[in-house]
């Protein structure tokens, strides 16, 4: 972990050396996700050339007994490294990330059973924050693949707070089971916490303000009973249960 941590210091240390950004007014230059390794001994294997392993979890989910590899995978290419504006000292990193699971083989080693590049959205404006930093982040719990993703805007919206994914694998895919947002309005201090449950289709909706203990709670149910799986959240910060 600190190995990939220097190696991107040096990238971008090169980078602002010699001036190689990318001078792009809004969103940020277009990317093609590589293909990655199909099998591999280790983490490392998977990791395809120009990109780093930014972090590595293991825990069993596929409940075979033997710890799986989740791995959070980030680009480093000096094109999408941009300045909006152009008065910045430091450019903008665009560099997406691609989140990846390999399941251990009982021959040895790992092979490749996710390579998502939408769940864990890519950084494209100034003014927002990294989704996981703070309360964001990738994690294994109780055999279960966990994505939160943090969200805070320095200007251009009073929203803040985080929205959380928990999926397991099922028929050769990983299912999304648990949903919940917690939503902060920093201009009226409203507060909205919604936690939904796909396996029962139950939905709590909490709803109270910053200046009061007292919150109200609703309960609803998901309209549809249809299966969704990571592939089919294309936008996590606009993916939303219907109830």
């Amino acid at each position: 972990m600190m190995r990939a941590a220097a190696i991107l210091s040096l990238v971008y240390c090169l980078v602002l050396t010699t001036g190689a950004f990318a001078q792009e007014e809004g969103e940020a230059p277009p990317v093609t996700y590589p293909d990655l390794a199909e099998t591999g001994d280790d983490a490392a294997s998977f990791v395809p050339t120009g990109w780093v392993l930014e972090k590595e979890i293991r825990g069993d989910l596929n409940k075979d007994g033997a710890d799986d590899l989740v791995m959070v995978l980030h680009d480093t290419d000096a094109a999408n490294l941009i300045k909006p504006d152009l008065n910045m000292d430091v450019p903008l990193d665009t560099n997406p990330r691609m989140l990846a699971v390999a399941f251990a083989d009982k021959a040895g080693g790992y092979r490749l059973e996710l390579a998502n590049s939408s769940i864990i959205p890519r950084i494209q404006y100034t003014n927002e924050s990294d989704p996981l930093s703070e309360a964001g982040g990738v994690s294994i719990d109780r055999g279960s693949l966990v994505v939160a993703l943090y969200y805070f805007s320095s200007s251009g919206g009073s929203d803040t707070g985080n929205v959380t994914f928990r999926f397991r694998h099922e028929k050769n895919d990983f299912r999304l089971i648990g949903y919940d947002r917690y939503n902060l309005n920093r201009m009226s201090g409203e507060i909205e916490d919604v936690s939904a449950n796909f396996l029962n289709r139950k939905v709590i909706i909490k709803t109270g303000t910053m200046e009061s203990d007292a919150e109200k709670s609703t309960p609803k149910r998901l309209k549809s009973a249809t299966t969704v799986t990571i592939g089919d959240i294309a936008d996590p910060w606009v993916f939303a249960p219907e109830y």
